[in-house]
């Protein structure tokens, strides 16, 4: 890759190059001592952007957080929550009440196991502060909103290098137009409404280190890089992105990004043959099979790497069957950020898998939470591109200035119909349970004894955790453990979270009532809770 020439203002024309470089730094008497450019690592950046600027990206924030926090709070009133949620909220409850190697029963496995998240040991220590999970939704909220601010730090950041350069209303208000950007992102809001998950934690370590190793002013940003691996088995995976970021960037990047693609590669590797990448481990098979061939056994990310490389042209499908929905992605974060060295890296670590995963379980936008990490960094990117292009000289900078409004005036109206149509359906979508549901199941959680076995429908079944045995009705048929002396079937066929029909609740009910002579506990509401003695020696149940 070529890089530009170093300083800052106007670069003469050369080379063309396939990722935007940018200048590294400034020359002495310029007031700025470094630019922000495509490429650009920072040293001395002008912090900060004029009062009333910040105040109103800070207030745009300071609503979506609120928001976020009125829907949360909500959404477990109604026990809107599932088995996600359930998964994280069971080993919150264990490791605050002293079982330090707790064991998911939804997975059979132990817990750390489960993507090594060995953050929700400290973040367990919060519930000696306020006991309810719902702990985990605030501090998922919280963190989304943090990322957000810390992205529009960075972007202003960006602005305030290149303002010289800049019309005076570019460089004032983009930062304004950011915060908009954030706070409106209906992929935020997805990522906070389908139930806990540690990528929205990792990404807030992520997007640090990546401002860290642009602004390279010191070295204590290295101190986030052990925070993003804590989080989770994905934080290796963003570090690689973050390093190729900086390799991309220019040479005052290149070896700091390359150690941090190197202890990303390292820590995915190690983890993968402790066997707690993903589920205990889970083969890569399901998803990424058709680019290894017949094989046997755990198939893992080298295996899926190279595959790719020498199957193009399935690769090429795959893309081509899931490009439309990374493109709505990728439109939340002004989609040119990815031709961004600081944009690209995310984007190639995070929706690279997604696009090739035949099953389509990666890259959905109810599953938002698997891909918004990747949205900060298109961001900052995306600004990096505008304001290294209109920082071309007078002739080319009208040439692309008329270029940005004719892509703002067809990119505006395409990220407002996304926000338009994905916004409005949150509430239908993940708050799918009633307010008289919800009044019996919270009924039936204070009638439920502590030391029960809970197996509950898919769509309700997160806030029941706060016990050791807790099962998911997943499917009709499906074979469930049956591990206490007394089992407690909390079902629903018309309320929860993507429940309905489809999972056979309503058989199920019959099942439980009339061949395994269950008592009813609550019955109302569309909502059967029923309590069952299983004889002694049953070790499953299989529910229609």
């Amino acid at each position: 890759m070529t890089e530009v020439a170093e300083g800052v203002g106007p670069v003469p024309a050369g080379p063309s190059v396939t990722l935007l470089a940018a200048p590294t730094t400034a020359p002495p008497t310029a007031p700025v001592a470094a630019s922000a450019g495509p490429g650009t690592a920072g040293r001395g950046v002008r912090r900060g952007a004029p009062a009333p600027v910040a105040v109103i990206g800070f207030s745009l924030l300071a609503c979506q957080l609120a928001a976020m926090l009125v829907f949360s709070t909500v959404q477990y009133q109604r026990f809107a929550l599932t088995r996600d949620f359930a998964n994280y909220a069971q080993a919150w409850w264990a490791i605050g009440h002293g079982q330090l190697n707790p064991t998911s029963s939804q997975f059979g496995i132990a817990f750390w196991r489960n993507n090594a998240e060995f953050a929700m040991w400290p973040l367990a220590l919060l519930s000696h502060v306020f006991p309810q999970p719902l702990t985990l939704l605030w501090v998922q909220d919280v963190a989304v909103v943090v990322t957000e601010w810390v992205t529009l730090r960075w972007a202003t950041e960006v602005v305030a290098g290149h303002r010289p350069g800049l019309p005076p209303a570019v460089g004032r208000w983009m930062p304004v137009g950011v915060a908009a950007v954030l706070a409106l992102d209906p992929w935020a809001y997805e990522t906070t409404a389908f139930d806990f998950h540690f990528e929205a934690l990792t990404a807030l370590f992520a997007v640090l280190v990546g401002r860290g190793l642009w602004r390279r002013r010191d070295r204590r940003w290295w101190g986030w890089v052990p925070a993003t691996l804590v989080c989770s088995a994905l934080g290796g995976v963003y570090l690689v992105g973050v390093g190729l970021s900086g390799v991309l960037a220019g040479r005052r990047t290149r070896a700091p990004g390359a150690v941090l693609a190197a202890v990303g590669l390292a820590y995915v590797a190690l983890l993968d043959r402790l066997g707690a990448l993903g589920v205990g481990g889970f083969s890569l098979g399901n998803a990424f099979g058709y680019l290894v061939g017949p094989h046997r056994g755990h198939v893992g990310p080298a295996a899926v790497a190279l595959g790719a490389l020498t199957h193009p042209g399935a690769v090429a499908h795959m893309v081509g069957a899931h490009g439309a929905v990374v493109f709505g992605f990728l439109v939340a974060g002004g989609v040119v950020g990815v031709v961004s060295p600081w944009g690209a890296g995310m984007a190639a670590v995070v929706f690279g898998p997604e696009l090739l995963d035949s099953t389509g379980a990666f890259v959905r936008y109810a599953a938002s939470f698997q891909s918004w990490p990747a949205i900060p960094f298109v961001v900052v990117g995306s600004v990096m591109v505008v304001v290294w292009l209109v920082e071309r000289r007078a002739r080319a900078r009208r040439l692309v200035t008329a270029a940005l409004v004719g892509a703002g005036a067809l990119g505006a109206p395409l990220f407002g119909s996304y926000a338009l149509d994905n916004l409005p359906r949150l509430a239908h979508q993940w708050l799918a349970v009633d307010p008289p549901a919800a009044a019996a199941l919270a009924r039936a959680q204070a009638l439920i004894p502590a030391g029960a076995e809970v197996i509950a429908s898919q769509g309700v079944v997160g806030r029941f955790a706060e016990r050791d045995a807790l099962y998911a009705k997943l499917t009709a048929g499906a074979t469930l453990p049956v591990v206490r002396p007394e089992v407690v079937f909390v079902l629903s066929a018309t309320q929860g979270v993507c429940d309905g029909p489809a999972y056979g609740d309503a058989a199920a009910i019959g099942f439980v009532r009339h061949r395994l002579h269950a008592t009813a506990l609550v019955a109302r509401a569309g909502v059967s809770v029923l309590a069952w003695s299983p004889p002694p020696g049953d070790s499953s149940v299989t529910l229609p």
